[in-house]
């Protein structure tokens, strides 16, 4: 767009130019009294003044509301001065990051490395190798044991070895706890060796899904299947407390969200169709420790209703408690 110049300037294609030249004929001005004289948009004004700023060819003027011209050649001065700053700056900001650089590089990181070989990784191939490491495995814990299985269970001869080996700990007072997924009490083979499980010390619990194959001694090793989908392949055997803690962290998860496996058998439950999704939803919450206050939030009803809901399911499930009823549910896989 062309712009006059009124009072005899010339034509101008360059606005930023145009209001240059305006302020060096008449001095000092309000920025919108020089553009309103060139007839200017306010999007041209707008335009022209911001690159007289960043030229720096505009300065404060005599008051706040006007602006005066700047001599190009003080402002080129006054951009080789920021450019010199700029550039002290940026030299001072990358020897900041050598002298860091170097730091990591030397102390820190060499640090972190002396960590992670506290940590060992050792893959176990072989029945007998594996059969070998267990051994080593249960004589070096000193007071917890924690496992979980997926299932299936294995041959008959390896779960009598590993009910063994669970009694012979529990025995020295070491506290065993295992989790299983709640489909093993569906069979009466199963369902033997969890009642034998149970009746030797061990804290068994039966959750909706276990995630994979893992035994964790004390909290310093760890014993996991190298391939998830098949157990029966090589096994990991993990040592150092830095990687055994994130596995100790995944198995309390599932500890809290499974509940207490029980032996008795109550035939009278063949089918839960008088239950309700809230009355499942309240049992498993039930079986997991919460309070009435906690159901009640958790399901965003009032404690009224929660009583009502735990009384309905108890005298379903013919539970003489809170904590048997929840035991129950589970067992009959109510929920």
């Amino acid at each position: 767009m062309a712009v006059t110049v009124r009072g005899g300037a010339a034509e101008s294609d360059d606005v930023g130019l145009a209001l240059y030249q305006a302020l060096r004929d008449q001095g000092s001005c309000p920025p919108a009294a020089a553009a309103a004289r060139l007839g200017l948009s306010a999007t041209e004004a707008a335009n022209g003044w911001a690159e007289l700023r960043e030229l720096g060819l505009i300065r404060a003027g005599r008051s706040a509301e006007e602006v005066d011209p700047v001599d190009p050649d003080t402002a080129l001065i006054s951009l080789l001065d920021r450019q010199r700053a700029a550039l002290q700056a940026q030299r001072e900001e990358l020897t900041a990051i050598v002298r860091a650089s170097e730091s990591l590089m030397e102390r820190y990181r060499p640090a972190v490395q002396r960590d992670a070989a506290k940590v060992e990784v050792e893959i176990i191939t072989g029945d007998g190798r594996k059969r070998q490491m267990v051994g080593d495995y249960y004589a070096t814990l000193t007071t917890r044991s924690r496992s979980m299985h997926p299932g299936p269970l294995p041959p008959a001869e390896v779960l009598a070895e590993s009910l063994q080996g669970d009694a012979d700990m529990v025995k020295r007072g070491i506290r065993v706890q295992a989790i299983y997924t709640q489909g093993i009490n569906s069979a009466p083979r199963q369902r033997k060796y969890l009642s034998e499980l149970a009746s030797a010390g061990v804290e068994v619990r039966l959750a909706p899904q276990v995630p994979l194959d893992l035994s964790i001694g004390d909290m310093h090793t760890a014993i996991l299947a190298a391939n998830p989908d098949n157990p029966s392949e090589a096994a990991l055997l993990v040592r150092g407390t830095a990687l055994v803690r994130t596995y100790s962290a995944l198995y309390e998860d599932c500890w809290l969200r499974s509940v207490p496996y029980s032996t008795k058998v109550a035939d009278r439950f063949d089918s839960a169709s008088e239950l309700t999704e809230q009355h499942r939803t309240a049992m498993r919450l039930l079986a997991n420790g919460l309070t009435d206050e906690r159901i009640a939030r958790k399901l965003g009803i009032s404690l009224r209703t929660v009583s009502r809901l735990v009384s309905e399911v108890m005298r379903y499930l013919q539970a003489e408690s809170r904590f048997q009823a929840g035991v129950l549910a589970v067992t009959h896989g109510f929920i």
